[in-house]
């Protein structure tokens, strides 16, 4: 038997009434599965970016890993054969090549501000206070912002430091000369720092171009192309 659709103006109030319902109830069902689908899909976005992350990270780790292993040994090597050149000027660092790839180790003295630092500090704003900041407002300025520190880690900017260190002479002032000394005795080393860079022959410039392993620098329109090949597919 043929289903007939009565007229909005033929309906009784209770029809009106059941239509309602049975259109919440189709609305509320569409938005339902509107949002299942939607869920489905973010799921499987996040799983799938998240594995190949995680799945980089591990073979980052293991480069890491190997590549450090791999260039202590052929240290040693180089040693006992006399290919280490730069005594002991270089610390430790050395670079590899051939026609393809250039792996370049560094070792590094690591150096930073120690809590003489803070007295120095101290004593430079009491002397800028008391004997600069009215005399001579634009040295005053010029000093405090070289006192600036990182927003990050709290601590001076060395560059910022180095420019305050040529100023010794710019007041004959015993306090002066004491806190730019302080802060120059504070800087100094405590520990060592490594890392291996890796580069690719360039065969346009025939020079090696960094293989760029921090995501933050990888250009995206030279990068994306290749990875699509090797990530997996979302789920749909």
């Amino acid at each position: 038997m043929a289903t007939t659709t009565k007229a909005i103006a033929d309906m009784t109030v209770e029809e009106l009434q059941q239509a309602l319902k049975e259109k919440q109830a189709t609305d509320t069902a569409e938005r339902q599965a509107q949002r299942k689908r939607y869920e489905q899909r973010k799921e499987a976005l996040i799983n799938t970016l998240g594995g190949f992350a995680t799945g980089l990270r591990a073979q980052m780790t293991e480069l890491k890993q190997e590549a450090f292993g791999d260039m202590a040994k052929f240290r040693l090597e180089m040693m006992e054969y006399g290919d280490i050149r730069g005594g002991e000027k270089n610390k430790g660092s050395f670079e590899l090549k051939n026609e393809q790839y250039k792996i370049v180790f560094k070792n590094s003295t690591v150096k930073a501000f120690d809590e003489r630092a803070e007295l120095a500090e101290k004593k430079l704003k009491e002397f800028l206070g008391t004997f600069v900041k009215r005399k001579d407002k634009p040295a005053y300025e010029l000093v405090m912002a070289l006192l600036e520190r990182n927003d990050k880690t709290g601590d001076f900017d060395i560059n910022l430091i180095n420019r305050l260190y040529k100023m010794r002479d710019k007041f004959d002032d015993p306090l002066w000369h004491e806190a730019i000394d302080l802060f120059q005795e504070s800087y100094s080393p405590y520990g060592s720092a490594q890392y291996i860079q890796f580069f690719e022959r360039n065969k346009s410039t025939n020079g090696y171009d960094a293989i760029v392993l921090d995501m933050a620098r990888l250009r995206l329109q030279d990068e994306i192309p290749k990875a699509k090949e090797q990530r997996p597919k979302a789920a749909k």
